[in-house]
C-alpha cells in the first residue's frame, strides 16, 4: 500500500472510527503530515520504508521538537498500518533513536506580581476566566468554556464539566480531559466578591459564557496583555502559577492535585514539587529551627 492512501485511512479511522480523537489533536495529526511526512514519505509503499531511512529523516531535522513530533505522527500512522492490515514484518519505527529535547519549563507567577496582575487586569474582557485560573488552576479551555451557571457566586463553587477548543477554524465543546478533571473547586472569597461585580457589570445572564469569545483569542489576550508588562507568561502558565503558589502557601500537594484535576499525584509532584527552590527553603528554615532548639 502506498503512504499516501494509508495515511487517508489513517486520519479518516481517527476522525470517525471507534477511537477516533478529539478534533484539536486530528489538526496537529494533519499538521505533522502535510508540513513533514508527505513531502518525504509520498508515493513510497509502506513495506518498503526502512528503519534506516527513518534514522536519516529524523537526523536531518534542525529543531528537535519538530523531528519528535514528525516521527511520532509517523510512527502512528505506520503502527496502525500493521495492525489494521494484519501485516506481519518487522516494524520499522523500532530502534530510532530520537533527539533529546530541551524540557520547556513552564514560568509561574511571583506572589507579587500574581497580586499585580488580579489587581490591573479588572475591566479586561479576560478578566474573569484569568481570575478563575489564578484562583483556582483550570486549564485554558476549562476556564472558557465555563457559563455563568456552572459558577456559584454564594458558595464560591465552580463546576468543570467541559472544556472549549478550537481546530480546523472551528469552536467545539469537549468532555473534560479525563475522569479526574471533572471536578468541583472552590473559589476564594476575594475571587467571588470580584466576579459578583463582573457580572453586574457585564448584564450576564447565567446561559452566558465568562468569555464571550474563542479560545485562541483568550490566549492571544493574555499572553500579549503580560508582554506588554514586560512578563513573559501565557494562559496555560496561568494555572502553573496557581499550582506553584499553592505548594508555596502550605497547600498539600493531594489536594492541589485535586484542584487541578490531575490523573494522578505523580504529575502534580513532576510539575510542582521537582526543583521548587521556595519550598526548600522554607524546609530548610523549619529543619534549622528544630535544630537550633535541640541544641
Amino acid at each position: 500500500m502506498l503512504f499516501e492512501q494509508a495515511v487517508y485511512e489513517y486520519v479518516e479511522a481517527k476522525e470517525n472510527g471507534r477511537k477516533a480523537v478529539r478534533p484539536n489533536t486530528l489538526e496537529g495529526y494533519m499538521s505533522a503530515i502535510r508540513c513533514h511526512l508527505m513531502p518525504r514519505w509520498a508515493g513510497r509503499e509502506m513495506e518498503s520504508i526502512t528503519s534506516d531511512e527513518l534514522q536519516e529523516w529524523v537526523d536531518s531535522f534542525e529543531k528537535p521538537g519538530a523531528a519528535r513530533k514528525a516521527f511520532n505522527t509517523f510512527r502512528q500512522v505506520h503502527r496502525w498500518y500493521l495492525r489494521a492490515y494484519r501485516v506481519r514484518v518487522y516494524d520499522e519505527t523500532q530502534g530510532v533513536e530520537l533527539p533529546s529535547a530541551p524540557r520547556r519549563k513552564p514560568s509561574a507567577l511571583s506572589v507579587r506580581q500574581a497580586r499585580e496582575a488580579l489587581r490591573d487586569m479588572r475591566g479586561e474582557e479576560f478578566e474573569p476566566c484569568a481570575l478563575i485560573q489564578l484562583s483556582c488552576g483550570l486549564r485554558p479551555c476549562e476556564a472558557v468554556a465555563l457559563t455563568w451557571a456552572d459558577v456559584n457566586l454564594k458558595t464560591g463553587e465552580v463546576r468543570i464539566t467541559k472544556g472549549l477548543h478550537e481546530a480546523f477554524g472551528e469552536v467545539y465543546e469537549s468532555p473534560t480531559k479525563t475522569e479526574k478533571s471533572t471536578r468541583t473547586v472552590v473559589l476564594p472569597p476575594y475571587a467571588v466578591a470580584r466576579l459578583r461585580e463582573c457580572k453586574r457589570l457585564s448584564g450576564a445572564r447565567r446561559s452566558d459564557r465568562l468569555y464571550g469569545s474563542a479560545p485562541g483569542r483568550y490566549r492571544r489576550q493574555v499572553r500579549s496583555w503580560f508582554a506588554r508588562r514586560g512578563v513573559r507568561m501565557c494562559a496555560q502558565w496561568l494555572r502553573h502559577t496557581f499550582g506553584t503558589l499553592s505548594l508555596q502557601a502550605g497547600t498539600p500537594i493531594e489536594t492541589v492535585a485535586l484542584m487541578l484535576g490531575h490523573a494522578g499525584l505523580s504529575t502534580a509532584y513532576e510539575h510542582y514539587l521537582v526543583g521548587n527552590a521556595a519550598l526548600m527553603r522554607d524546609a530548610q528554615r523549619s529543619y534549622a529551627r528544630l535544630i537550633a532548639g535541640a541544641a
